[in-house]
């Protein structure tokens, strides 16, 4: 099992409040996840309230967890780089946690040509890069007989046809459909997609995969292949 307090586009007052005064409410919380356009001040106030590590993917603008003014690229950066102060850098990449396996993709697909903005043809490299990775954790775990682990994924783009809207900025990537295909990963998280209010729900179900639209704050607890999310963060006094 592990509990997962994700966060994403949307900064909220009340949730810095509340793990500001209240941290012990979220002591049963495992990791925190970005899943990008927030300031990095606001995300590292919430990790280090509640003493939890993040894994992020950034989001199209700048000004986010990555943006140290030593880090040149993201992509020739020595690994070193990506795991600074407890922050993880999840984009191409694989991590074990929990028995789980994270993977992670960012920015947004190509529009103006801006921050973290990709062709559907690089980010199709990228997502065949992570198939391999975590075919070859899943093929270890074969060789020494241990259960296949659940593949959790977060990105800040959405997939194509699931939550995405038609305008060229918040259209979802092709190739996140065939990663979920070729996959099947039980859980992702992802953000780009505003909602009128934090508090609502978009969560829609794709084969054996849960999607969640982490827009604001949500809390996703995952047990087995059963996911729960709430609609919003208990923030409430």
């Amino acid at each position: 099992m592990i509990k997962i307090l994700a966060v994403s586009d949307n900064p909220l007052k009340s949730l810095e409040n509340s793990v500001s005064d209240f941290p012990d409410r979220y002591k049963d919380i495992d990791v925190l996840v970005s899943c990008g356009d927030l300031d990095r001040s606001y995300v590292e106030l919430i990790s280090e309230s509640i003493k939890k590590d993040i894994f992020f993917v950034s989001g199209n603008h700048p000004g986010e967890l990555d943006d140290d003014e030593w880090y040149l690229s993201k992509s020739n950066a020595p690994k070193t780089v990506r795991y600074i102060n407890g922050r993880k850098d999840m984009h191409c990449r694989v991590i074990v946690f929990n028995n789980y396996i994270f993977a992670g993709f960012n920015g947004s697909l190509w529009y103006n040509g801006g921050y973290n903005q990709h062709t559907e043809k690089e980010m199709s490299k990228v997502v065949k890069s992570v198939i391999r990775k975590v075919a070859w954790h899943r093929l270890q775990d074969k060789v020494l007989n241990y259960p296949q682990k659940e593949v959790i994924v977060l990105s800040h783009a959405p997939v194509e046809g699931v939550h995405d809207l038609r305008d060229q900025a918040h259209r979802g990537f092709k190739c996140f459909r065939a990663f979920i295909e070729k996959v099947q990963p039980l859980l992702w998280m992802h953000g780009h997609i505003h909602l009128n209010d934090s508090r609502n729900d978009q969560v829609s179900v794709t084969g054996k995969t849960t999607i969640v639209n982490v827009f604001g704050c949500k809390i996703i607890e995952v047990d087995k292949r059963h996911v729960r999310v709430s609609a919003h963060c208990r923030i409430d006094k």
